[in-house]
């Protein structure tokens, strides 16, 4: 190979290695200007993302709103609340008192009455307002609302420590105030804060229209030789004058000294103010007392009606003396709510042996302090009174004796003019053996007939005479003796609640008691243009105990699972029915009538309007067993909920229901229960583990592409 040829072939070889050189430059210096304007372009987005980040949020300041998927609207207001606060026509104030460092599970309540504020002020009107006071800077100002702190438990340092903090709030109306002192947990919360709000429109309609002024009267004998007595008047009056000032002056005060006016004692008797007698003794002083007798209460009264407010105290060691009087204005303004009765009208049938609503052990108190947040409890002798006009719903609660033909026509003729009426029959009661006998037997089960079943069963209702028993039902644990099972005590869980009622469409699981079977005559509902829901129902594990009634828990034996059912315990009948005595002479009071003159109604024979009736087949349901007194349990809810719808007052049982106590977990099967169990403790690191595998594999494709492109370039 010559040399000239050789020196052509570097050349081009030159050439061609300057040529790939300025390609690859070229290359390069256009990747890095596509780069740079890459980082400009994901720069000028970034900005730009947060300008509308940014912008959304001065939005939504704005155009506020908030997504609440649980099953009952748990943090969300209800109906009912935006309605109160968005109606209200003289300006009303939400002062918070809360400590700001409380520890869980308080803090939970401090977030939530936050919240709740504001869905409050969202739905109010220019009337509404609300203010979270700092109680570390203005600690005097929740004592002149009459809040005071109360004792929680909280743990630092491993060590269980005991601190006094403020969880209360009060409400503002006008010249009202109402509190809530103690709000430990946020359940039923709204409940509390929209139930005062209507009462106190109700208590200023109240009051602005009273005729006369409500007397506040101290019967305080002068000789009384207990601590306290010094300045009592003066004392009593302050506290009466700052309530008299929060309910717009409608108060009048007196003083009686029973020693200077002997008649008064005979009048103070009257009301139930104790007597208190002495000997001659000396006191710690050396001073000497000479015996006597003297007395000391508050009477409140007005419109022949009054409420009487003990003041005397007893210690530990049996001497008497004058109370704290710090919280009497509360307990003046509580005796002044029951005297003008803010709150609708129940009537309660009394006089054939019901529940009696002031006994506290056997009978309806614990149900009748129970509702008397909304309603009032009217006592209704059937025997001798009429039912008012003024009354929308009636309360037959365990009735234990016959009605005669004329009680039963004005109970029928109450409800043909479209009054509702919630009836709790029992087939049978429990009644203890008397003398010796008491200790050798056990209670017996004796039937009740009150004549009210016939009416019933005219109306399309028929209770039966048994008792359903429930292999679903409550357990009771037996100290040393294991479990109990009560199967006349059935557990209902949601399947046994309707789901198409506002009474039970909320609950998740109540518990009755002794209940009888209730069967329904389709045909006669028909007839009438009548519907009916059936509320309660028993499990499907049910059987009926008939003829010798036990409620004795043990030696029951349930039957075959063939012979096992539903049974209904509790239905609600709705629309026209026919008179029980459409067909026939009404009866007629001989004991009013007799040698006078008189002119006799004519019956109605079809209901003029549509008629509300609720019966279940027991009265154990109003009992102090399985009602408390706060309307916290889930029978307690069950109960105001009927009286609620039978009112009208159909947005409220959602309202109440608020709670995780009414959400408890669902019943599952042992299987399910492993399977869940499973998947918590394998699941879990399962699903990490094929996270991280997805992005190993995710990284090699972006590895490989990444190679590719760059071969390519060569």
């Amino acid at each position: 190979m010559d040399k000239r040829k050789i020196v052509d072939n570097v050349q081009k070889l030159k050439n061609h290695i300057s040529t790939l050189y300025t390609q690859t430059l070229q290359k390069l210096k256009t990747q890095t200007k596509t780069v740079d304007g890459e980082k400009h372009k994901s720069y000028s987005h970034f900005m730009l993302y947060g300008v509308i980040i940014i912008l959304i949020n001065l939005v939504g300041l704005t155009l506020y709103f908030r997504l609440d998927l649980t099953t009952n609207s748990v943090y969300s207001l209800s109906p009912i609340s935006k309605e109160v606060v968005s109606g209200l026509e003289e300006p009303l104030t939400i002062k918070i008192f809360f400590n700001k460092d409380l520890p869980a599970p308080y803090n939970a309540v401090y977030r939530y009455l936050q919240d709740l504020m504001v869905e409050y002020d969202n739905a109010g009107n220019r009337y509404f307002n609300y203010e979270f006071v700092d109680v570390e800077k203005q600690k005097d100002a929740a004592s002149d609302f009459g809040i005071y702190p109360v004792q929680i438990r909280e743990i630092r340092n491993d060590q269980v420590k005991f601190r006094n903090a403020f969880m209360g709030l009060a409400i503002i109306h006008g010249d009202l105030i109402e509190k809530i002192d103690s709000i430990t947990e946020p359940e039923g919360l709204e409940y509390r804060i929209t139930t005062l709000i209507k009462k106190m429109n109700g208590k200023i309609d109240s009051l602005l229209k009273l005729k006369q002024p409500i007397t506040v009267t101290l019967y305080a004998s002068s000789n009384l030789p207990i601590p306290g007595m010094q300045n009592l008047n003066e004392r009593i009056y302050t506290e009466v004058q700052k309530c008299n000032i929060r309910n717009y002056n409608k108060i009048q005060y007196r003083y009686v000294d029973p020693v200077q006016n002997p008649q008064a004692i005979s009048l103070a008797q009257m009301y139930g103010l104790p007597m208190l007698k002495w000997p001659r003794f000396t006191t710690m002083e050396g001073k000497t007392v000479e015996p006597g007798e003297g007395m000391v209460g508050i009477v409140v009264e007005y419109n022949n009606k009054f409420e009487t407010v003990q003041i005397l105290t007893r210690s530990i060691f049996g001497q008497y003396a004058i109370g704290d009087l710090t919280r009497l204005e509360d307990t003046l303004n509580a005796a002044i709510d029951n005297l003008i009765s803010i709150n609708p009208k129940v009537g309660y049938i009394t006089g054939h042996g019901e529940r009696d609503i002031n006994d506290e052990q056997n009978g309806a108190a614990q149900f009748r302090k129970m509702i008397s947040d909304m309603y009032d409890l009217i006592p209704i002798d059937i025997t001798k009174d009429e039912i008012p006009n003024d009354i929308a719903t009636i309360i037959i609660n365990g009735p234990r004796s016959m009605y005669s033909e004329y009680e039963l026509f004005k109970i029928d003729q109450f409800l043909m003019n479209g009054g509702s009426a919630v009836i709790l029959l029992d087939s049978y009661v429990e009644q203890q053996m008397q003398g010796m006998q008491m200790f050798q037997r056990p209670p017996q089960a004796i039937p009740v007939f009150t004549g009210l079943e016939g009416m019933l069963a005219h109306y399309g209702v028929r209770i039966g005479r048994d008792i359903v028993m429930d292999k679903q039902c409550f357990i009771a644990q037996q100290r040393g003796l294991g479990e109990l099972t009560i199967y006349f005590a059935p557990m209902i869980s949601e399947e046994g609640l309707s789901k198409d009622s506002e009474i039970t469409k909320y609950l998740k699981k109540i518990v009755f008691l002794k209940a009888s079977s209730i069967s329904i005559d389709e045909a006669v509902l028909k007839e009438n243009r009548a519907s009916v829901q059936y509320i309660v129902k028993s499990s499907p594990y049910s059987w009926l105990q008939q003829g010798n009634v036990s409620f004795i828990p043990w030696g029951a034996n349930p039957p075959q699972d063939s012979a096992l059912k539903q049974y209904a315990m509790a239905v609600l009948v709705q629309g026209n029915i026919k008179s029980y005595f459409a067909d026939r002479v009404p009866p007629i009071d001989t004991n009013k009538t007799k040698g006078k003159e008189f002119v006799q109604l004519a019956t109605l024979k079809q209901s003029v309007k549509p008629v509300k009736l609720f019966v279940a087949g027991t009265s154990e349901i109003t009992g102090r067993n399985i009602i408390d007194e706060e309307g916290k349990s889930p029978n307690a809810v069950f109960m105001h909920n009927v009286i609620d719808y039978m009112q009208g007052n159909y947005a409220i049982p959602q309202m109440r229901s608020k709670g995780l106590s009414f959400n408890p977990i669902k019943e599952t099967s042992d299987t399910t229960k492993s399977v869940i169990k499973g998947i918590n403790i394998a699941g879990l690191p399962l699903l990490v583990i094929l996270a991280g595998v997805l992005y190993m594999w995710r990284r090699n494709i972006r590895r490989r592409r990444i190679e590719e492109q760059f071969s390519s370039m060569s």
